[in-house]
Protein backbone atom coordinates (compact mmCIF):
# COMPACT_ATOMS: atom_id res chain seq x y z
CA UNK A 1 0.00 0.00 0.00
CA UNK A 2 3.10 2.59 0.60
CA UNK A 3 4.35 1.89 -2.11
CA UNK A 4 1.60 2.05 -4.16
CA UNK A 5 0.79 5.63 -2.60
CA UNK A 6 4.53 6.49 -3.66
CA UNK A 7 3.83 5.73 -7.29
CA UNK A 8 0.55 7.94 -7.02
CA UNK A 9 2.45 10.87 -5.80
CA UNK A 10 5.11 10.44 -8.31
CA UNK A 11 2.96 10.35 -11.26
CA UNK A 12 0.68 13.26 -9.33
CA UNK A 13 4.57 15.48 -9.64
CA UNK A 14 4.95 14.36 -13.00
CA UNK A 15 3.94 17.58 -14.61
CA UNK A 16 5.80 19.82 -12.32
CA UNK A 17 8.56 18.35 -13.94
CA UNK A 18 7.54 19.24 -16.95
CA UNK A 19 6.34 22.57 -15.89
CA UNK A 20 9.90 23.35 -14.03
CA UNK A 21 11.52 21.60 -16.69
CA UNK A 22 10.17 24.25 -19.38
CA UNK A 23 9.92 26.88 -16.85
CA UNK A 24 13.77 26.95 -16.13
CA UNK A 25 14.85 26.41 -19.59
CA UNK A 26 12.54 29.22 -20.90
CA UNK A 27 14.43 31.31 -18.31
CA UNK A 28 17.90 30.83 -18.90
CA UNK A 29 17.73 30.63 -22.42
CA UNK A 30 15.77 34.96 -21.76
CA UNK A 31 17.72 35.79 -19.18
CA UNK A 32 19.46 38.70 -21.07
CA UNK A 33 22.90 37.37 -20.10
CA UNK A 34 23.42 34.19 -21.65
CA UNK A 35 26.27 34.70 -24.12
CA UNK A 36 27.97 36.95 -21.57
CA UNK A 37 27.31 34.79 -18.40
CA UNK A 38 25.65 31.75 -18.52
CA UNK A 39 27.56 30.46 -21.51
CA UNK A 40 30.49 29.83 -19.47
CA UNK A 41 28.61 27.25 -16.84
CA UNK A 42 28.26 25.15 -19.66
CA UNK A 43 31.43 25.58 -20.99
CA UNK A 44 32.43 24.55 -17.20
CA UNK A 45 30.04 21.69 -17.52
CA UNK A 46 30.88 20.67 -21.16
CA UNK A 47 34.62 20.42 -19.83
CA UNK A 48 33.82 17.78 -16.96
CA UNK A 49 31.20 16.21 -19.28
CA UNK A 50 34.31 15.44 -21.57
CA UNK A 51 37.21 14.76 -18.33
CA UNK A 52 33.82 12.20 -17.50
CA UNK A 53 33.73 10.24 -20.81
CA UNK A 54 37.60 10.38 -21.45
CA UNK A 55 38.98 9.52 -17.89
CA UNK A 56 38.44 7.58 -14.74
CA UNK A 57 35.77 8.48 -12.86
CA UNK A 58 36.27 10.28 -9.05
CA UNK A 59 34.48 7.95 -7.62
CA UNK A 60 36.21 8.36 -3.99
CA UNK A 61 35.61 12.09 -4.44
CA UNK A 62 32.31 11.67 -5.42
CA UNK A 63 31.85 9.19 -2.38
CA UNK A 64 32.96 11.47 0.15
CA UNK A 65 30.25 14.03 -0.89
CA UNK A 66 27.64 11.94 -0.86
CA UNK A 67 28.23 10.72 2.50
CA UNK A 68 28.94 13.99 4.51
CA UNK A 69 25.30 15.58 2.01
CA UNK A 70 23.66 12.76 4.04
CA UNK A 71 25.36 13.73 7.53
CA UNK A 72 24.21 17.56 6.80
CA UNK A 73 20.78 16.85 5.45
CA UNK A 74 20.55 14.28 8.87
CA UNK A 75 21.34 17.92 11.22
CA UNK A 76 19.22 19.74 9.22
CA UNK A 77 16.51 17.26 10.25
CA UNK A 78 17.70 17.31 13.99
CA UNK A 79 19.07 14.24 13.88
CA UNK A 80 22.42 12.90 15.03
CA UNK A 81 25.11 11.34 12.98
CA UNK A 82 26.43 8.34 14.80
CA UNK A 83 29.11 7.13 12.45
CA UNK A 84 30.68 7.85 8.32
CA UNK A 85 32.68 4.93 7.04
CA UNK A 86 34.43 5.01 4.04
CA UNK A 87 35.49 1.41 2.41
CA UNK A 88 36.10 0.99 -1.08
CA UNK A 89 33.95 2.49 -3.28
CA UNK A 90 31.70 2.13 -1.14
CA UNK A 91 30.42 4.05 2.06
CA UNK A 92 28.02 4.25 5.01
CA UNK A 93 26.43 6.24 7.75
CA UNK A 94 24.73 5.46 10.51
CA UNK A 95 22.46 8.40 12.01
CA UNK A 96 19.37 8.80 14.60
CA UNK A 97 17.11 9.76 11.69
CA UNK A 98 16.23 9.05 7.90
CA UNK A 99 13.79 10.00 5.82
CA UNK A 100 13.44 10.64 1.97
CA UNK A 101 14.53 13.86 1.86
CA UNK A 102 17.83 12.69 3.69
CA UNK A 103 18.01 9.24 1.77
CA UNK A 104 17.61 11.30 -1.41
CA UNK A 105 19.34 14.44 -0.34
CA UNK A 106 23.17 13.63 -2.41
CA UNK A 107 21.38 13.03 -5.58
CA UNK A 108 19.73 16.89 -6.11
CA UNK A 109 22.17 18.76 -3.26
CA UNK A 110 25.04 19.57 -5.33
CA UNK A 111 27.54 19.66 -2.09
CA UNK A 112 30.61 21.03 -3.65
CA UNK A 113 29.00 23.46 -5.78
CA UNK A 114 27.45 24.60 -3.04
CA UNK A 115 30.68 25.01 -1.00
CA UNK A 116 32.39 26.69 -4.00
CA UNK A 117 29.39 29.36 -4.56
CA UNK A 118 29.97 30.03 -0.55
CA UNK A 119 33.35 30.39 -1.01
CA UNK A 120 32.86 32.85 -3.89
CA UNK A 121 30.23 34.95 -1.76
CA UNK A 122 32.08 35.54 1.22
CA UNK A 123 35.30 35.93 -0.75
CA UNK A 124 33.73 38.60 -3.17
CA UNK A 125 33.29 40.62 -0.40
CA UNK A 126 36.94 42.14 -0.25
CA UNK A 127 37.60 40.44 -4.11
CA UNK A 128 36.71 42.07 -6.80
CA UNK A 129 37.17 39.21 -9.50
CA UNK A 130 36.33 41.32 -12.51
CA UNK A 131 36.46 39.77 -15.71
CA UNK A 132 37.55 36.64 -13.78
CA UNK A 133 34.32 36.15 -12.16
CA UNK A 134 33.42 34.49 -15.67
CA UNK A 135 35.93 31.14 -14.36
CA UNK A 136 34.27 31.13 -11.29
CA UNK A 137 30.77 30.57 -13.31
CA UNK A 138 33.01 27.97 -15.45
CA UNK A 139 34.05 26.48 -12.29
CA UNK A 140 30.70 25.95 -10.71
CA UNK A 141 29.41 24.44 -13.86
CA UNK A 142 32.10 21.80 -13.80
CA UNK A 143 31.20 21.35 -9.81
CA UNK A 144 27.70 20.77 -11.17
CA UNK A 145 28.47 18.65 -13.76
CA UNK A 146 30.50 16.21 -10.95
CA UNK A 147 27.56 16.24 -9.41
CA UNK A 148 24.83 15.57 -11.92
CA UNK A 149 27.10 12.70 -14.51
CA UNK A 150 27.94 11.09 -11.33
CA UNK A 151 25.17 10.54 -10.01
CA UNK A 152 23.51 9.11 -13.35
CA UNK A 153 26.61 6.80 -13.39
CA UNK A 154 25.87 5.54 -9.73
CA UNK A 155 21.92 5.35 -10.05
CA UNK A 156 22.29 3.44 -12.63
CA UNK A 157 24.72 0.86 -10.49
CA UNK A 158 21.82 0.39 -8.15
CA UNK A 159 21.37 2.50 -5.28
CA UNK A 160 19.19 1.74 -1.46
CA UNK A 161 18.89 4.95 -1.03
CA UNK A 162 16.09 4.74 -3.86
CA UNK A 163 14.34 1.92 -2.48
CA UNK A 164 13.46 3.48 0.73
CA UNK A 165 10.32 5.32 -1.34
CA UNK A 166 10.28 3.33 -4.37
CA UNK A 167 12.84 3.67 -7.47
CA UNK A 168 10.13 5.73 -9.59
CA UNK A 169 8.90 8.28 -6.43
CA UNK A 170 12.73 8.68 -6.09
CA UNK A 171 13.47 9.53 -9.72
CA UNK A 172 10.65 11.69 -9.99
CA UNK A 173 12.10 13.63 -7.33
CA UNK A 174 15.36 13.64 -7.54
CA UNK A 175 14.51 15.06 -11.30
CA UNK A 176 12.17 17.68 -10.14
CA UNK A 177 14.73 18.96 -7.33
CA UNK A 178 17.79 18.87 -9.84
CA UNK A 179 16.07 21.24 -12.34
CA UNK A 180 15.25 23.99 -9.38
CA UNK A 181 18.54 23.60 -7.93
CA UNK A 182 20.07 24.84 -11.37
CA UNK A 183 17.51 27.37 -12.06
CA UNK A 184 18.39 28.73 -8.31
CA UNK A 185 22.73 28.06 -9.42
CA UNK A 186 21.46 30.03 -12.46
CA UNK A 187 19.88 33.25 -10.59
CA UNK A 188 23.01 32.76 -8.24
CA UNK A 189 25.58 33.10 -11.64
CA UNK A 190 23.51 35.66 -13.68
CA UNK A 191 22.18 39.20 -13.35
CA UNK A 192 19.11 38.69 -15.61
CA UNK A 193 18.18 36.62 -12.90
CA UNK A 194 16.95 36.84 -9.36
CA UNK A 195 15.67 34.71 -6.89
CA UNK A 196 12.44 35.95 -6.35
CA UNK A 197 12.00 36.12 -10.21
CA UNK A 198 12.91 32.69 -11.10
CA UNK A 199 10.43 31.33 -8.17
CA UNK A 200 7.93 33.09 -9.03
CA UNK A 201 7.72 31.94 -12.30
CA UNK A 202 7.84 28.53 -11.59
CA UNK A 203 5.20 29.07 -9.21
CA UNK A 204 3.07 30.73 -12.38
CA UNK A 205 4.27 27.71 -14.40
CA UNK A 206 3.28 25.13 -12.47
CA UNK A 207 0.07 26.43 -11.77
CA UNK A 208 -0.61 27.29 -15.44
CA UNK A 209 0.77 23.52 -16.45
CA UNK A 210 -1.95 21.70 -13.90
CA UNK A 211 -4.57 24.65 -14.29
CA UNK A 212 -4.33 23.09 -18.38
CA UNK A 213 -4.68 19.75 -17.47
CA UNK A 214 -7.39 20.11 -14.91
CA UNK A 215 -9.52 21.87 -17.75
CA UNK A 216 -8.36 18.86 -20.72
CA UNK A 217 -9.36 15.89 -18.19
CA UNK A 218 -12.68 18.17 -17.40
CA UNK A 219 -13.52 19.15 -21.09
CA UNK A 220 -12.84 15.37 -21.94
CA UNK A 221 -15.86 14.61 -19.37
CA UNK A 222 -18.38 17.21 -18.85
CA UNK A 223 -21.12 16.87 -16.78
CA UNK A 224 -25.05 16.36 -17.34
Amino acid sequence: MRKAIYILIGLLLLPSCLAVAYSTGWQIIHSGDFRQTIVFFFVGFTSYLIFFLACRKPLRTYLVGHELTHALWVFLFRGKVREIRFSGQRGQIKATKTNTLIALAPYFFPLYTILLMAAYFLASRWINFGSYYRLVVAAIGFTWSFHLLLNIFIIRRGQEDLRISGSFFSLVLIFLFNVIVLGLIMAFVSKGITFKSYLSMLTRDVVRFYTAIFRLVNFGNPRG
